[in-house]
Parts: C-alpha cells; sequence; structure tokens
C-alpha cells in the first residue's frame, strides 16, 4: 500500500507495491476496488498500439495515472506512451488504456523489458477535509515485453530451452531463447527454490546462478506464459562445467 497526504499529490508519489502476477490475478478475482485485465503486456513489433482495461468495482472514485518505466523503481521513461496518462475512474466503471510506441529502435534478434505503472489513488469526496489527512492508494506494476517479428523460436517452444549446469555454489540457469523466461517455479533435486528470495527472471541469451547447499543433479520448472498462467513442467539433468568435480 501506499501513502500520500492528498489526492492531489499523485504527481509526488514515487513509493509503490509491485504487485506479483500470481497477486495481480487474485486482486482481479477479489470483490471490490481498482483491478486490471492482464497480468503482462505482449508488444508485437508490427503493433500499432495495444490495450490494457482498468476496472473500478468498488463505491469510490478513483484517480489513475499510468506510465511506461525502465523498471519497477527507475521512472526513466519508456519509449512508449499511455493513453489517457492521468484520468478518473468513476465506480463501476473501466477505462482502456492505450500504450503507443515512440518510434525508438530496439534489438531485433530478442525481446526487451519494460514495466507498466499504474496509481491509484481514491478521491477526495469532502473539501473540507484537512490538507494533512492520508488517502491510502495502490500501484501496479506488470511487465511489459516488447517482441521483434522474425524471431527464429516460436514464444510456446521456448519454456523448456533453460540449460542448467553446476557452479561452485550451486547452479547456473542459461537461457538461450530471444525471449525473457519468468520462472513461476523451480525445483532442485525436488527441493522448491524460493523465487522470491532472488530474482526469477532470466534475460534472453544470458544466465544467473542459484546458490544450493549440496550437489544438484536434477532440475525442474515452469516459467509464466504469456496469459500469465504456467507452462508445462520441464525436466532437466544438471550437467557438469569443464572443471567442476
Amino acid at each position: 500500500m501506499l501513502l500520500i497526504p492528498t489526492y492531489r499529490a499523485i504527481a509526488a508519489a514515487s513509493l509503490g507495491l509491485l504487485i506479483s502476477e500470481q497477486a495481480l490475478a487474485a486482486q482481479a478475482a477479489a470483490g471490490g476496488g481498482v483491478s486490471l485485465s492482464q497480468t503482462r503486456v505482449i508488444f508485437l513489433s508490427s503493433d500499432k498500439a495495444q490495450t490494457l482495461a482498468v476496472k473500478n468495482t468498488g463505491n469510490l472514485s478513483y484517480l489513475i495515472q499510468s506510465r511506461v518505466q525502465q523498471a519497477p523503481d527507475d521512472v526513466t521513461p519508456a519509449p512508449f506512451v499511455v493513453t489517457p496518462p492521468l484520468f478518473t475512474l468513476k465506480p463501476d466503471s473501466r477505462q482502456l488504456l492505450r500504450i503507443i510506441p515512440q518510434g525508438t529502435a530496439l534489438p531485433t534478434d530478442r525481446e526487451s523489458l519494460f514495466y507498466l505503472a499504474i496509481l491509484a489513488i481514491p478521491a477526495q469526496t469532502d473539501n473540507s477535509i484537512p490538507q494533512t489527512q492520508l488517502s491510502m492508494g495502490v500501484r501496479f506494476i506488470i511487465k511489459l515485453f516488447y517482441r521483434p517479428a522474425g524471431l527464429k523460436m516460436p514464444p510456446g517452444k521456448a519454456h523448456c530451452n533453460l540449460r542448467f549446469s553446476h557452479t561452485a555454489n550451486g547452479v547456473r540457469v542459461d537461457n538461450p531463447t530471444p525471449y525473457f523466461q519468468t520462472l513461476g517455479n523451480l525445483k532442485l533435486n525436488m527441493a522448491p527454490v524460493n523465487l522470491d528470495a532472488q530474482s526469477s527472471i532470466l534475460v534472453p541469451m544470458s544466465g544467473q546462478n542459484y546458490p544450493a547447499q549440496q550437489r544438484i543433479t536434477k532440475a525442474e520448472w515452469q516459467t509464466v506464459t504469456d496469459y500469465g498462467g504456467l507452462s508445462p513442467l520441464c525436466q532437466e539433468t544438471v550437467v557438469s562445467t569443464q572443471g567442476t568435480p
């Protein structure tokens, strides 16, 4: 949750709650309040725009501010604009956000990742309320993937192409695909890895290390799909790298 002085102070708000894709889906299913129609945005290079709905099923009006930024805590503008950027969402209503690219050149051999940040502040209905009274709001942050045309591997085939190898203190997970892969579940030797304690995002054509207390021989995992669900289960035997005993 986010605490700010007033409804009119929305432009000054800079802190928020990063909501995971699973938590966001649960929020959308709960009764009342503001929710989003999806948990991620896939922007194809051939798209002129993408849309996302903001819904208000509660009894209050909300001031909604939206933008695309470089990272969850980096408000540097990204090469997309959102319209409308600022509007009032009345009770029991919805508003479509339109996301439009700005023509900036992005990599053509892999996905690029940005973040859509949506800040919702409940409106003050009584002008006599002191300016020092706090109003509670919430900030949704979801991933926006820019996906260039002509990638060699279909996105639905990428999830089981991760590669696991031993390191001195655990395992390395390499993502040789052109897609960002977000781990939804990861088990090493059948023991679940806490993905809340370390990054679950695997950058295209890069890798990441995960610590382990024992020698790992088997990995099982699922990734988050374009629709916010989990992929089929993947399994792999962990191989030794050169020089690893």
